[in-house]
């Protein structure tokens, strides 16, 4: 990212460390959503602080021009710098995709990043992946290799039109003899807040257009913005008495909350769509920078200006330019998880990040002769970089192909962005597990593999079918024995079954809690059915509850059973883990009947609640309870957008029905999960 540097803008400027340290926070956030880090699932963040940071800084110096040239904006040395700050490295970064690409991307893939390539070196990706519907939540990062340049396309657009309004405005309101600053003020007020009502709406129909979108982006730059606007409020804040003491006692105290506040957006606990999310990161950061700002000193300002962290945050731009293609050539050429992914990416992109400001950043930047020879040095800027991304990468990724395949890759590029693979649909609708194979009576004959350490069983209906081959991966990675005990229709809380189901539901889940689990004594029961508080689904309970519940009985009962089968458990000595029930969609709303019905994907979404549900309540406080006992949250890798849920995430369908994930899409959940049970001690 760029989030420019004030030290290499302005040798007047006093130097502030903590933002280089605040910059390196971020980029490295963002490095770990992208390697797939389940703490880090809300890591995007990143990119919002440094929408706001640039705001900030960039603002902060167009007024100081302002003020040193008694109302001019200089704008060629304005642009020059900022050519001379981001187009080297970011041309020797396509290229280097392009060149890596080219050895390890398919023909289609080929054609998608030529064209997306072409859109980064112009600055215009963010649009190009609007068009393209590109999902940046997806996890075939591979496939898009230079997406991370949507931000960079973001942040540019702004460095080439608010230099010209902030001109203009103070142009006017000098004529108009008003206080400029108080118009400005008012008028980027005004901005950010259409532009934030803008995002929330439109994230509601379109997700991807919200999330790209330079109108929907500009709040956050124009808060930091507004924040440069706005010099005296640090020094008003220290004044401002709290509780009978001057808030200046406390403030190196609400830097580091705030700070830790960061930390916790950047995890999966908070559970709001991106552009929430945003609008929440945009906030807490406005108040970090102007808590850091008025504060004298302070933890805060103390952990931020660490040296190895001030020294990490001037080479983020590079370190987010180069992290991306690091990911890309590991997530093809090896089958490293997402922790390894992210210990290898942080040494290799920081590496190169170094080595490209040591080498070529900084000597480009400090010239004295490019900083006097302004216009052509921007004019020889842009052409360099129009010639890597507009030429000479795709003439790397057209070598060595036929013109028939490249034609033939092209059609389907173009086709994968207007319409719904057909045959995937059939694939996914066919693509079920064998109940047959696999009696709960007789799990051994469901043996999924044998290894030589722990020993698993996974109990429940079709729902824990669904997660049969991700777990028999998982179990093969890790040398288990893996049984399977399902029976459809049938959940594993004991005493519980659908109405309407025979009841043998009843004497199946005796057997298994009575007769088979104590037989095969299993280190680990993985649990997964249906939502059984469904509205839409009626429950008969056994024994005292015999007959047909609803509303807050029904909550009752079930939380009875749930702490039933899982005291027992536990009292065993085993490890739990509990798949909770993902989102599902109305019953007249089935997104998989959608997608074979229409070509457009947007109009197959559905809305889920954004509260959980008392299941999932009662999970979690089994969670917490007991320390042998894991509740796996997957409503953010199956709904990434919630409460939208897209039918298709990452090019893969995900729901074979209302409810049920289709098996090749809850299989690529496999490092995830993995990543949670090593975690909590499970594997």
């Amino acid at each position: 990212m760029t989030a420019v540097s004030e030290e290499s803008e302005h040798s007047s400027w006093a130097y502030r460390p903590h933002l280089d340290g605040l910059r390196a926070v971020a980029v490295y956030l963002v490095v770990g959503f992208h390697a797939g880090l389940y703490r880090m699932a809300g890591g995007f963040i990143g990119v919002d602080v440094f929408f706001v940071l640039s705001g900030y800084l960039v603002t902060t110096i167009l007024l100081r021009d302002l003020e040193q040239t008694g109302g001019r904006i200089r704008l060629a040395r304005f642009y020059a710098r900022r050519a001379r700050r981001l187009l080297p490295a970011a041309a020797v970064t396509l290229l280097a995709t392009a060149v890596v690409f080219a050895s390890i991307g398919g023909a289609a893939e080929v054609v998608d990043v030529r064209a997306a390539i072409r859109a980064a070196s112009l600055y215009v990706a963010n649009w190009h992946f609007v068009r393209q519907s590109a999902d940046y939540f997806a996890a075939d990062v591979d496939a898009n290799p230079v997406l991370h340049f949507w931000s960079l396309a973001v942040e540019e657009q702004f460095y080439l039109l608010w230099p010209l309004v902030l001109w203009g405005l103070h142009r006017l309101s000098l004529r108009a003899g008003t206080r400029w600053r108080t118009v400005l003020r008012a008028f980027v007020a005004a901005l950010a807040l259409a532009s934030a009502v803008a995002a929330l709406r439109i994230s509601d129909v379109d997700l991807n257009r919200a999330y790209y979108g330079t109108d929907t982006r500009a709040y956050q730059l124009l808060a930091g913005a507004l924040l440069a606007l706005t010099p005296g409020l640090a020094t008003r804040l220290r004044g401002l008495q709290l509780g009978g003491a001057r808030l200046e006692r406390t403030l190196p105290w609400w830097s580091l909350a705030l700070l830790a506040s960061l930390a916790v957006l950047a995890t999966p606990s908070v559970t709001v769509d991106p552009v929430e999310r945003g609008l929440l990161v945009t906030v807490v950061t406005v108040a970090l920078l102007l808590s850091l700002e008025a504060a004298n000193g302070g933890v805060g300002r103390w952990v931020l200006s660490l040296p190895p962290l001030v020294y990490l945050g001037k080479i983020s731009y590079g370190t987010y330019l180069w992290h991306w293609l690091v990911i890309v050539v590991l997530s093809h050429e090896t089958d490293l998880g997402s922790r390894a992914i992210f210990a290898v990416t942080v040494p290799v992109a920081t590496g190169l990040a170094s080595l490209s400001h040591q080498v070529l950043e900084t000597p480009i930047r400090s010239n004295a002769i490019l900083d006097r020879l302004r216009g052509p040095t921007l004019a020889s800027g842009l052409a360099i970089s129009l010639l890597v991304g507009l030429v000479a990468a795709p003439a790397m990724l057209a070598e060595g192909r036929p013109p028939a395949v490249e034609l033939e890759a092209d059609a389907m590029a173009v086709a994968a962005t207007n319409s719904v693979d057909r045959a995937k649909v059939v694939d996914a609708f066919f693509d079920v597990f064998d109940y047959d194979a696999c009696p709960s009576s007789v799990p051994t004959a469901c043996t999924f593999t044998t290894g030589t350490g722990q020993t698993a069983i996974v109990v429940g209906e079709s729902h824990a079918a669904t997660y049969a081959r991700m777990l028999t991966e998982l179990a093969e990675r890790h040398e288990m024995t893996l049984y399977g005990g399902l029976l459809s229709f049938c959940p594993w809380t004991r005493g519980i079954q659908y109405a309407g189901v025979a009841a043998d539901c009843l004497s199946a889940q005796d057997r298994m809690f009575d007769e088979i689990i104590p037989a095969l004594d299993p280190d680990v029961v993985f649990l997964a059915h249906r939502p059984v508080d469904d509205p839409n689904q009626p429950m008969e309970m056994s024994d005292a509850d015999i007959g047909r519940v609803k509303g807050a009985e029904r909550d009752r009962a079930l939380a009875r059973r749930i702490e039933d089968v899982v005291e027992d458990l536990v009292a065993d000595g085993r490890k739990v883990v509990i798949f909770e029930p993902i989102p599902i969609a109305p019953a007249d709303e089935d997104p998989f009947y959608c997608l074979d019905k229409t070509e457009v994907i947007a109009g197959c979404r559905f809305i889920t609640s954004e509260d959980p549900v008392p299941e999932d309540l009662e999970l979690r406080a089994m969670d917490e309870r007991f320390d042998s006992v894991t509740s796996i949250d997957l409503d953010l890798a199956t709904c990434p957008y919630r409460p939208i849920c897209d039918p298709i995430v990452g090019g893969e369908i995900v729901r074979r029905d209302n409810n049920h994930l289709t098996i090749e899409y809850a299989a690529s959940l496999v490092d995830l999960v993995e990543e949670r049970l090593e975690v909590e001690g499970v594997l």
